[in-house]
This record gives structure tokens, C-alpha cells and sequence, in this order.
């Protein structure tokens, strides 16, 4: 009997095995790339969205006899002006009161929604590109340790989207209706808008009370955000946006390092 040998074009178990190794490993290698160059991607959106306010502020100061928008209600209630509620916006705006803050004030000056607009769709005002979002910011999240109620259902620090705005970006709460641009001494150098800090897990200087005051509608050094790169982006009042890490901008105390190139004092 005549045995014939049939040649296989077929890989074997070993060279499957083989080929899969290289594309696992290859992967490996290109993740990190991709995550570092989807990160930068991130980052250049945010800063768009900050030159964006930037540009709403220098026409609204122009049309306000050189008057800045206040950075926060202007109400007794603390917990009102650092973490209102969607329901404390819509009343604002229905009773007058609040068109004059920079969410509601700025936004109609480059034909976006102002704040109290998206009252009607909270969950939907996180899902719509706005000069309200960063990328960044939304991707990360809400960390579990901030995912609660508050004590007695009270909405401070409540980072559930529902219940209040969560604010990526905020303003100076040095600016305000009883600032005027000739009051400012550099103009290039004022910080009008930044990166809030809107984790309780990021990087971090300062008190622990300011550590759970998180994306808030105002500001000051103890609220910079780390979320870019150990960094954050800013806003100065001449209009123009820049990126900085988060050591320049905050000594080891939690402090003002008192850079010459950024003035959190007007």
C-alpha cells in the first residue's frame, strides 16, 4: 500500500500561540501611547473651552461698562454659592436673581446655553459638548468616596449629577461686579477662570475642608484641579488660557507660591 504525505498551508497550535504573544505584547506597548496621546487630546479641548470663556468675559466686560460677572449667587446661604442645586438655578433665574453670574451672564456672548437652561435636563447637560465640560474630567468621573448624599440630604458636596451642577470650571471668587478691568494691575497675569478640582482623589494641597469642596462654581488656589497631567489650566483676564502644573501653581502648604506670571489677587 502507497501512503501519500499531505502538505498543510495551516499554522500549528505553537505558531498560533506564537503570533498571539507578539500581539499582546505589541498591545502592551501601544496602550500606553494611545492613553498619553487620547490625555493630550483631552487637555487641547479643555483649553479650548477655557479661551472660550475667556473670550465670552472680554465681550461681556465690554458691554458691562468694564465690569466682570460675579463668580458666585450672590445669597446669604453658603452652601447656595458654593453648591447650588439644579433646583436653587432654575429659581435664581425665575425669581431674577443670578443672570448677572458668569455661568448664566457669559455663555449667550459665543451663542452657548446658559446654566439655567439645562435645568430641564440635568443628566443631558453632561452628555452635550459645552464650554461647561471638560473631557477630561468626564472621563475619570465621580470616585466612590464622593458618590454619597450628604448628612440630612442636603446637596453640599454631593457630586451625584442629578442633584446639583458639577462645575469643571470656575471663576476667580476674587472677580466679581465690584471689579472693573482698570482695577486689575496685570492683566496678562490675573487667573479669571481655571481647572476646579472635582475629585477628592486627586493630587492635593491644602486643608481638609477644601478637599471636599469639589467642583464648586468659584475658586481660589485651595480648588485648583490636578486632572491634567498633575495640572490644570487657567484662564487670565486679558483673554488668553495656559496649562501648568499643579506645584507651580500651589507651594507644599497649599498656598499662593506667588509666581510672577499668575495673580489670584486682582
Amino acid at each position: 500500500m502507497k501512503f501519500t504525505r499531505q502538505n498543510s498551508n495551516g499554522f500549528t497550535l505553537i505558531e498560533l500561540l506564537v503570533v498571539i504573544a507578539i500581539i499582546a505584547i505589541l498591545a502592551a506597548m501601544l496602550l500606553p501611547a494611545l492613553a498619553k496621546a487620547k490625555a493630550r487630546a483631552q487637555q487641547a479641548v479643555c483649553l479650548g473651552n477655557l479661551k472660550q470663556w475667556g473670550i465670552a468675559q472680554t465681550l461681556y466686560v465690554g458691554d458691562n461698562k468694564e465690569a466682570f460677572p460675579f463668580p458666585r449667587y450672590q445669597v446669604t446661604s453658603l452652601m447656595q454659592q458654593d453648591n447650588p442645586t439644579w433646583g436653587d438655578v432654575q429659581t435664581f433665574h425665575n425669581t431674577g436673581i443670578g443672570d448677572n453670574v458668569w455661568f448664566n451672564a457669559l455663555p449667550p456672548n459665543i451663542a452657548d446655553k446658559t446654566l439655567y437652561y439645562w435645568d430641564v435636563d440635568p443628566i443631558g447637560f453632561y452628555n452635550k459638548k459645552s464650554i461647561f465640560n471638560c473631557p477630561t474630567a468626564l472621563s475619570q468621573g465621580i470616585s466612590a468616596p464622593d458618590d454619597v448624599p450628604s448628612a440630612n440630604n442636603q446637596p453640599e458636596h454631593n457630586m451625584r449629577p442629578g442633584a446639583r451642577p458639577l462645575f469643571n470650571y470656575s471663576m476667580n471668587s476674587q472677580g466679581g461686579k465690584t471689579l472693573k478691568t482698570q482695577n486689575i494691575l496685570h492683566p496678562s497675569a490675573f487667573a479669571l477662570f481655571s481647572d476646579v478640582h472635582n475629585r477628592s482623589d486627586e493630587l492635593f494641597r491644602g486643608s481638609a475642608a477644601n478637599k471636599i469642596d469639589l467642583a464648586t462654581p468659584h475658586c481660589y488656589i485651595t480648588r485648583f484641579s490636578s486632572r491634567h497631567n498633575q495640572g490644570g489650566q487657567i484662564t487670565f483676564s486679558d483673554g488668553h488660557a495656559q496649562y501648568f502644573k499643579y506645584d507651580y501653581v500651589v507651594d507644599a502648604n497649599g498656598k499662593d507660591p506667588n509666581q510672577p506670571d499668575i495673580n489670584w489677587t486682582p
